[in-house]
């Protein structure tokens, strides 16, 4: 009797130690898990910063009125500019200068070269 219950308990000790071994591993294995995907959100997060950084260096008010300026051929707004609600009928044509039906014309730039010449 002793020796079947001896048998027993080590059966039940080897058992218990397989399970605990098993338990083990796969708590490094989750614990590797978490650390690599740990490590890819602090890359995230670095490459955001990164990022907010390059944003604000391209949304500069400098930068752009620079690149407005070179490309688009616009300036800073002059005090010239700037007319009152009533007067918006003097500085505006009641008609377009073009004919819009026309053929292979642009009428859009037409109309703005003409309020260029104005």
């Amino acid at each position: 009797m002793h020796k079947l219950l001896n048998l027993l308990l080590v059966t039940a000790v080897l058992v218990c130690g397989f399970v605990l071994y098993s338990l083990e591993h796969q708590t490094r294995g989750l614990e590797r898990e978490a650390a690599k995907y740990q490590r890819g959100i602090n890359e995230e997060v670095e490459n955001m910063r990164l990022l907010n950084a390059e944003w604000s260096s391209l949304i500069r008010p400098d930068r752009i009125r620079t690149l407005a300026e070179r490309f688009l051929g616009l300036s800073t707004l002059k005090a010239q500019q700037i007319v009152k609600l009533g007067e918006i009928s003097n500085h505006v044509p009641a008609e377009p200068m073009t004919n819009l039906q026309a053929e292979g014309t642009d009428p859009i730039g037409a109309i703005i070269d003409g309020m260029k010449k104005q």
